[in-house]
Formats: C-alpha cells, sequence, structure tokens
C-alpha cells in the first residue's frame, strides 16, 4: 500500500498481498511513481508518491482507509480463487497508464486495459483482474 493515507493498492481477498508487494518492489520507485515518460499524470500510482510499503496484516481498509470507504473496500473483500498460474493481472485505465505498466516488463505481471475505476473494480470482482491502484476518493 502506499504510504500516504486513502490511496492504496486493492487486490482480492485471497491474492497473496506479499508477492504482489514484492513484484511492486522490484521496480525503481523513480519508474514506478513517475508518468512524465508517458505524457501522463498519476498513472498507476500517485505521481506523488515516494515509496511502497506493507502494512502489517492486522491493519486492514478499515483502519487504513477510514470508516468512509470501509463498504465500497468490503465489497472487493469476496472469496475469489487465486490467479491461475501465479500471474498478477494488474488493471489499468487508461493508454498510457497501459504503457507504462507495459513498459515495466515485470514478468508475473500483466497489464488489462478498463475504461474506468469501476470498469476495473468489477473485473477484479469478477476475477479477471487482481489489483488496481487508486486515489481514495476513487473508490
Amino acid at each position: 500500500l502506499l504510504k500516504e493515507p486513502r490511496h492504496a493498492v486493492i487486490s482480492r481477498k485471497d491474492a497473496d498481498s506479499e508477492e504482489i508487494y514484492k513484484v511492486l518492489k522490484q521496480i525503481p520507485d523513480s519508474d514506478l511513481f513517475s508518468s512524465a515518460a508517458f505524457g501522463g499524470k498519476d498513472l498507476m500510482f500517485s505521481d506523488a508518491a515516494t515509496e511502497l510499503i506493507e502494512l502489517p496484516k492486522i491493519t486492514d481498509s478499515f483502519l487504513y482507509l477510514r470508516e468512509d470507504y470501509h463498504e465500497a473496500m468490503h465489497a472487493l473483500k469476496a472469496g475469489n480463487p487465486p490467479a491461475p498460474d501465479g500471474k498478477i493481472e494488474w488493471c489499468t485505465i487508461s493508454h498510457a497508464e497501459q504503457q507504462k505498466c507495459d513498459s515495466l516488463q515485470i514478468p508475473r505481471m500483466e497489464c488489462r486495459r478498463a475504461s474506468s475505476v469501476e470498469e476495473c473494480i468489477q473485473k477484479i470482482m469478477r476475477k479477471e483482474a487482481d489489483a488496481i491502484a487508486v486515489d481514495g476518493g476513487q473508490v
């Protein structure tokens, strides 16, 4: 999860969050948090973000994102089966975000395009994607 409050990487309940964290930590922060090379702003992650941190297991969405986002986050916690073949399906919401995601070239991460945050959340709920980075106001 990102360090600043109300920004988070959302994954399925049964997704291996430790593995997602390890995969994302392989990417230099300068590549992960910068969107300038792709002609956009806040692509995949906020350009203002400076580091990715893993929260303790006891920290749930209610504690991290506050009460006003709890219900929206709770809807994503359906018991979905693990992603097939161990790949992480990352959902993107713009052409530039898709380009950035593809350019990261992480072997176990595939980028899937959707037209909106809402569509990405639907894909996660339908098991067609595993994760998306969103601003708390987008949930």
